[in-house]
């Protein structure tokens, strides 16, 4: 044992990376999976993560044989073959992979913990097993992984294992195969995604990683043809840019490194533009449920929530009263009604930016038309047909109608009409219009003793209100001749000639009620629509949006003064209550609380709650995962870095050694890292361009319910250009921190000295 630690001890510099690698990638997943485990997420939203350690462990095995080749052939020549051969090679790095795996383990619990409590407030704990079995399972497939990338180097000719000199060689079979086996994924991870129905499979989660990977090692395959193109061109050029496209054309050393960093920053910016996205979704849903800043919950009907915030804020500054009815079976069953008189002070913008934004412009058409009547008299006006000699005529006009709060109630109104047959105008108290109230009926009558020519009643107003505008049910004549109800004249209702009291019932349709509908709902012209207490009224659609407040994408609305005026009382399943700003007076707010009975509901709690059933804080996990390739990449990144500044070392000496200028050898750095990082971020750009509309849209980061607006994905910018300037500023510092060399460590006599070695 002692052996192996002073062999791992002479070689940290290239088991560290390891080391790092391990942790970074165990803590990664045991984040994301404790917090399935507690949110009841999906753990696979950790695939891309283990996909990017596949890609980078074998890498590393590679590198790690090749320190050990002089003890690699030395164990051959001893006769070590086979599973001996592999047991020796395996501790060195077993050792390093469970002791990273137990620091990830400490750090993916510590994660686990930060995240659930603050992402979900609440059943923050420690991750269970699954998690646990998946940092073993990580260990176990990196040694593997270790173990894969050193075959190349076990297969190796022993006369050149024992030599010295190390040359490159060009990809072998099984890395080409690798290649097209990447491509070839990431064309069927974007298959699945356009065919897959409810909750994809993990090649669709895996999909952003492996079409980085695809297209960072297109960009870096034309990167070195570009070089090899533009060797020939540059023989008579400038000596830095012949050095740079000679170093890039074999580029194959930053191969790995650069399709790692691409494909973690691709799955970066896919995973910022859905959690952006997903949580400007959440806020739209939330401000769409919630109707307001602030919700209070009422016991009562409609009626009593229009009286009640009348009597609290009788100036409408601060208080709305709402009614939400869920409705069955079709979406113009669900419904919704504001008191939209208010909507400007109370509400102003607060639906800007969402999908019901155009309600504001839909206000005045919807409490626009016939005022509610919401006074307290009752008047009719009426004129004889024709003048008369003798004879009194004392019509009396009796009202049926329905209160505020659906109760029917009548009034008389007792008229005379002079012998001219000139108008005559009276008025009667009405009670309970306080916020409004519609007429069901009038009855045409004489008092005792009158003649009984005919008269015409050609005005009625109901609290301020022409009810005269109403639909009149009239019937014909009975079977011998004598009228059964006021005729309809084109000024109004004719009482013909006899003593009987004629009635004519204003049809339960006649008050037309505007409305708007949600995209979703199907209208065709003029139809029912049911109030708050489910009696049908005439309605007529003056707008659609793709959403509304309280029905969210599913239903209708109107204007709640103007629904239940006159209705019966609120049918049982209606949510009743009240919407108020966030500004509210305490005053007026508290005894909206104690007149209520329920405390009220802020935004915040229910943006809250929306995040919490619809799965929406998955968007922000995944872009934690996303943070763990990022970093995983900058090791991968910087590991390929450190190892090829030894040859850079060893380069740039030699070519002082024949008197080429440190100026030259810097210029030439400059434009090889100018290149790698335009072939980074062109990488990034063009694989975010392609994951985002291929793939985001099928990711499960949030679960859409019923009646909500769809969450709709696309490109958004300011992620595109932050995925592309992370790659370019890592593969700019990172590689030109590598080539970044102090004189001393380039002169030439260290050629002597490795020789000498």
């Amino acid at each position: 044992m002692n052996r192996t630690l002073r062999g791992a001890w002479s070689r940290r510099g290239t088991l560290l990376p390891l080391l790092l690698l391990t942790v970074v990638v165990v803590a990664g997943t045991v984040t994301v999976i404790g917090f399935a485990e507690q949110a009841g997420t999906s753990a696979m939203l950790a695939v891309p993560l283990l996909l990017l350690g596949i890609v980078a462990v074998p890498t590393t095995g590679r590198e790690l044989a090749s320190a050990r080749r002089g003890e690699i052939a030395l164990a051959r020549l001893r006769g070590l073959r086979g599973a001996q051969l592999y047991r020796l090679l395996a501790v060195e790095p077993l050792l390093v992979l469970v002791l990273g795996g137990l620091a990830g383990l400490v750090l993916g619990g510590i994660g686990s913990l930060l995240a659930t409590a603050a992402w979900l407030g609440s059943g923050a704990g420690l991750p269970g097993p699954g998690a646990l079995l998946a940092g073993l399972a990580i260990v176990v497939i990196g040694l593997v992984a270790v173990l894969a990338g050193m075959a190349g180097a076990l297969r190796e000719p022993l006369a050149g294992q024992v030599s010295t000199a190390t040359r490159p060689r060009s990809a072998s079979a099984a890395a080409l195969f690798g290649n097209v086996l990447v491509v070839v994924a990431a064309v069927v991870a974007v298959y699945r995604s356009s065919v897959a129905t409810g909750d994809p499979d993990w090649v669709v989660l895996v999909g952003p990683a492996l079409i980085g990977l695809a297209v960072g090692g297109l960009v870096v395959w034309l990167v070195r043809v570009a070089a090899r193109v533009a060797v020939a061109r540059t023989a008579d050029g400038s000596l830095s840019g012949f050095l740079a496209v000679r170093r890039l054309a074999r580029v194959a050393d930053a191969a790995t490194a650069l399709r790692v960093l691409v494909a973690a920053t691709v799955v970066a910016a896919v995973a910022v533009t859905g959690a952006a996205q997903v949580g400007d979704w959440t806020h739209d849903t939330a401000r769409l449920r919630a109707g307001a800043p602030l919700q209070v919950r009422l016991d009562g009907d409609a009626a009593a929530a229009l009286q009640l915030t009348r009597d609290l804020d009788p100036d409408g500054h601060w208080l709305m009263a709402a009614v939400l009815v869920p409705g069955e079976g079709s979406v113009v069953a669900r419904r919704a009604f504001l008191d939209l008189s208010r909507f400007d002070p109370v509400l102003g913008d607060f639906y800007a930016g969402t999908p019901a934004a155009g309600l504001a412009h839909d206000v005045a058409a919807l409490t626009g038309g016939d005022s509610l009547g919401t006074g307290d008299t009752v008047t009719a006006t009426v004129r004889g047909v024709s003048a008369r000699r003798t004879g009194v005529m004392r019509p009396r006009v009796k009202v049926g109608y329905r209160d505020s709060t659906g109760t029917g109630r009548q009034v008389v109104v007792r008229l005379k009409v002079a012998r001219d047959g000139g108008p005559d105008t009276a008025s009667a108290p009405v009670e309970g219009c306080d916020t409004g109230c519609v007429v069901t009926s009038v009855t045409l009558a004489r008092s005792p003793g009158d003649t009984t020519l005919p008269w015409v009643l050609t005005g009625l107003d109901l609290g301020g209100a022409d009810a005269m505008t109403a639909h009149w049910r009239t019937s014909a004549p009975n079977w011998f001749g004598e009228p059964t109800s006021p005729t309809r004249v084109d000024d109004g209702l004719l009482a013909p000639s006899t003593f009987k009291p004629l009635t004519a019932q204003a049809t339960q349709t006649a008050a037309t009620v505007p409305v708007v509908a949600t995209d979703s709902a199907t209208w065709d012209g003029k139809r029912l629509l049911d109030s708050p207490g489910g009696d049908e009224r005439t309605a007529e659609l003056v707008g659609r949006l793709p959403a509304l407040p309280l029905v969210e994408a599913d239903g209708l609305l109107a204007d709640l003064s103007r629904a239940a005026a006159g209705a019966p009382p609120t049918v049982p399943a209606a949510q009743v209550m009240v919407l108020a700003r966030a500004d509210t007076p305490t005053k007026v707010l508290d005894a909206l609380v104690a007149k209520a009975g329920h405390r009220p509901v802020t935004l915040d709690a229910v943006d809250q709650r929306v995040a919490v059933v619809t799965g929406a804080a998955q968007a922000k996990v995944y872009s934690l995962m996303a943070l763990f390739c990022v970093l995983a990449a900058l090791l991968v990144l910087a590991t390929a870095v450190a190892r090829q500044r030894t040859a850079w070392t060893r380069e740039v000496a030699a070519l002082r050694t024949v008197g080429v200028g440190s100026q030259v050898v810097r210029a030439s750095g400059r434009v090889e890292v100018l290149w790698l990082a335009a072939a980074a971020t062109v990488s990034t750009l063009l694989g975010t361009v392609l994951a985002v509309p291929l793939l985001l849209a099928h990711l499960p980061l949030v679960s859409v319910p019923e009646h909500a607006v769809p969450l709709v994905t696309g490109l958004s910018w300011w992620p595109l250009l932050l995925g592309a300037v992370v790659a370019a500023v890592l593969t700019g510092g990172v590689a030109g921190r590598g080539r970044r060399l102090r004189p001393d460590q380039t002169r030439p006599a260290i050629l002597r000295e490795e020789g000498a070695a």
